[in-house]
């Protein structure tokens, strides 16, 4: 049996403007386009970008949870799993559309898994993206890290973590969805010496903000697409 190719996409932050060439072609190419939304959201990022592209393949719309129950989020991964096999097994080309790069913090490596094993005939590309440290570094002109610093990416930043979280000399440390704990770090970055912030929300889009004053960042209502910076002197 000829099963259909997987391609794993990373469209970048949400410009459709910084897709590669490579996911533009993918994207136009294939029979079936899979493409992301958290359960509370209103719309879709990554759908705007791909649906921008005009593309010839059919979109489709999954929703994974952000639960911290696993056995749920496992489950949601494995629906949308399924979705892809019954494409795959027909012998369509799928994309699994996903924003920054399908291998950095990903939903797309949940499903590979489980493709893998459920079909290990079906051929698997991955193009990779532009993530949201890069954009963040390039939209605001600050070098991420040279020479020998460190880079340290915190997915997840949880207001318990505050504590314990340490910055240390000649490094970056990039926080990933700090939206519901972001007083959390603000306080703990008011107690460190020889640190320079930088927030950013929806980068590369509409309504895009970057911002360096505590006091101004304090003030934000909450933003899902959102990430801070901090480099250590």
């Amino acid at each position: 049996m000829q099963y259909g190719k997987l391609y794993g996409v990373g469209i970048g932050p949400g410009d459709p403007r910084y897709l590669t060439l490579r996911a533009a072609e993918v994207l136009r190419a294939v029979d079936v386009i899979f493409t992301v939304i958290s359960r509370n959201a209103d719309d879709s990022v990554s759908r705007n970008v791909v649906e921008w592209l005009e593309p010839r393949g059919e979109i489709r719309l999954q929703t994974f949870t952000m639960s911290r129950d696993a056995r749920e989020r496992a489950a949601q991964v494995r629906a949308n799993a399924e979705e892809i096999l019954v494409e795959l097994r027909a012998g369509r080309d799928c994309a699994f559309a996903t924003l920054g790069d399908a291998m950095t913090y990903s939903t797309f490596g949940y499903v590979l898994e489980i493709i893998r094993r459920e079909l290990p005939g079906a051929a698997v590309e991955v193009v990779p993206g532009i993530t949201s440290f890069a954009a963040l570094a390039a939209r605001s002109g600050k070098v991420l890290v040279e020479n020998g610093e460190s880079l340290h990416i915190v997915p997840s930043f949880r207001a318990e973590q505050a504590a314990t979280l340490t910055f240390p000399p000649g490094s970056t440390t990039v926080l990933l969805k700090t939206y519901r704990s972001r007083a959390a770090l603000l306080e703990r970055l008011r107690r460190e010496e020889d640190v320079d912030l930088l927030y950013a929300e929806r980068l590369t889009m509409p309504g895009e903000l970057l911002e360096s004053d505590p006091d101004a960042i304090a003030r934000r209502p909450e933003e899902y697409l959102s990430l801070m910076m901090v480099r250590k002197r």
